[in-house]
């Protein structure tokens, strides 16, 4: 028999309770601010599998570049470089051409099961570890814009992505029209801090708030691509731009944080239309697809409602259902599992497994809301986190694109061979090579990776590379030289060319580095022990030129300066 309460708990109970109703208005605020349609999480869902397609098929031309042991980072490169990442990477059990191929495949189908919402939660969870795994094989290709997917797919599978428009829908027969809670709360949090987190950081800088940071950007023409050669010669344009993506960074609580129904579905559809014209003008990789995957659930259900009516009767008519799905339309094993405690007698037990599932769900969303906040508020005020969580893969929550300020320079690369007659060629593409300054720098690279891994190669001997990125980069520029070549090329040189940006309409000559000199082998595998590599023929770390701005170098050789 259950103890009676006592007077005092009695009227403590009581004032918790006035004070709960009092609290009713701003609790109702919150909620609707927090609140998420579940057809916008659908479409969060969609666009993310999206980017898991895309990437994977982006990558997939050149896989046997960048994830094999016939490329520039074998296993064993792997092994000494990005200690972080060592050991946490199922792509690197095997440097064989036939794995990685194996390894994007399984992907892909995990990728394509949660386009389709089928058991969303636990394949979406595969994904995030597929994906995770094939960043840490190499790293030396990453950029923000992965992190930033990362992160957010790690953020949306605490929330119920597969509520709406999904196999899972079908097969429950059911599905909530919106959705709030920590797990909402979380989701909606982490845009705002990527957005407040990047203004903070712009404004330490002296261009972005002066209004001529966006005309330094789209004047470096390794990163400006298609309609973005076009806006360049448009200054006055340029300043409106600029001075209108600072308003939505630094704005972003205020216009997507605290306004609701139509209001916020019109702030939202404003920062995707910003992220569409970054993908028209910048080649930043993945960051337009994940910006946009992450306003996503700022579309309220006016939007939704709008553009459900729009939609012809008879496509929705060609909708399965769930009998329609054969063996997919099975309820979850789970769901079975509880039915069948239910039919024992143990409904008790039943309810106590989804109550206690719900309650995971519950402290995830809270855990993750405050991971956003403390580690976003810790980069911006280079505050020290706690001890305990100080840990660099719990430390995510970066957001420097741009910034303080772009840029105002731009390299490309060139692989100089030289034959034992002392001729020397382009080692990669042949013919002789030109040190002139490119008519458009981005066709340099084949894909922004390339830019990224590039970039690595130049650094590779500070931090955590031990400079094994570089070294492998030339034995591999030496086997693809001696390839194509009759004669043997015996050295390459790697040179890094560095083009002050034309901001004051003229162009500087460019400027010319070594970045690495090696001896082409010979070598009796292409997967070299790179422990007992000799240091020897590794360029001045010196020589290397900073991205800010050259410090009064000589010009290149054969430079063409009145080139466009």
């Amino acid at each position: 028999m259950a103890s009676p309460v006592s007077p005092p708990t009695q009227a403590v109970r009581a004032r918790c309770g006035r004070v709960w109703e009092r609290l009713e208005p701003v609790r109702r605020r919150v909620r609707r601010r927090v609140e998420v349609d579940t057809r916008a999480l659908a479409a969060v869902r969609i666009t993310l599998a999206t980017t898991l397609l895309i990437d994977l098929l982006h990558r997939a031309q050149h896989i046997e570049l960048f994830y094999t042991d016939s490329g520039v980072y074998p296993v064993s490169a792997y092994q000494l470089t990005y200690s972080d990442y060592t050991g946490l990477s199922i792509h690197a059990w095997s440097g064989a051409l036939w794995f990685q191929q194996l390894m994007f495949l399984i992907a892909g189908i995990f990728a394509v099961a949660f386009l389709l919402g089928y058991r969303t939660r636990l394949v979406g969870f595969v994904s995030l570890l597929l994906l995770f795994s094939l960043h840490a094989r190499n790293p030396g290709l990453l950029n923000g814009g992965d992190r930033l997917f990362r992160v957010l797919l790690f953020v949306a599978l605490v929330t119920p992505l597969g509520e709406r428009f999904s196999i899972d829908a079908l097969r429950r027969g059911r599905a909530r029209r919106t959705v709030a809670g920590f797990t909402t709360a979380a989701l909606l949090a982490q845009p705002l801090a990527v957005f407040s987190a990047n203004a903070v950081l712009k404004h330490r800088g002296e261009h972005w708030y002066a209004g001529d940071a966006l005309e330094i950007a789209l004047a470096n023409d390794t990163m400006t691509i298609f309609l973005g050669n076009v806006v360049a010669e448009y200054p006055q344009l340029l300043t409106a731009l600029n001075y209108g993506w600072i308003t939505l960074l630094s704005g972003s609580v205020v216009l997507l944080g605290l306004t609701v129904g139509r209001l916020r579905a019109l702030a939202a559809l404003a920062y995707i239309s910003a992220f569409l014209g970054m993908f028209l003008t910048m080649s930043v990789g993945l960051f337009p697809f994940v910006l946009t995957a992450s306003v996503l659930p700022f579309l309220t259900p006016p939007f939704w409602d709008a553009l459900a009516r729009r939609v012809p009767d008879h496509w929705r008519d060609r909708l399965p259902s769930a009998d329609r799905l054969g063996p997919l339309g099975r309820r979850p094993l789970e769901r079975r599992l509880l039915d069948r405690l239910r039919s024992y007698g143990q409904p008790g037990i039943a309810g106590a497994l989804t109550t206690a599932a719900r309650a995971v769900i519950v402290v995830a969303g809270a855990l993750l809301l405050l991971w956003i906040v403390t580690f976003t508020a810790a980069d911006v005020t280079d505050a020290t986190v706690p001890e305990a969580v100080d840990y660099d893969h719990l430390d995510q929550q970066s957001w420097g694109l741009y910034a303080p300020d772009p840029s105002e320079g731009y390299s490309w690369y060139l692989v100089e061979g030289e034959l034992a007659n002392g001729t020397t060629i382009d080692a990669l593409e042949g013919g002789e090579l030109s040190f002139d300054r490119p008519p458009d720098a981005s066709k340099t690279y084949e894909t922004f990776r390339h830019r990224k891994y590039m970039q690595r190669v130049r650094d590779s001997g500070r931090a955590d590379t031990t400079n094994v990125i570089a070294k492998r980069y030339a034995d591999w520029a030496c086997e693809q030289a001696n390839d194509r070549q009759d004669q043997r090329v015996h050295y390459v040189t790697v040179y890094r060319m560095y083009q002050p940006s034309p901001i004051d309409g003229g162009y500087e000559e460019p400027y010319q580095r070594t970045v690495i000199e090696r001896y082409c082998g010979p070598f009796e595998t292409t997967d070299q022990d790179w422990s007992h590599v000799e240091d020897g023929d590794w360029a001045d770390p010196a020589q290397s030129l900073p991205d800010d701005g050259p410090p009064g170098q000589p010009p290149a050789r054969g430079n063409d300066s009145a080139g466009s």
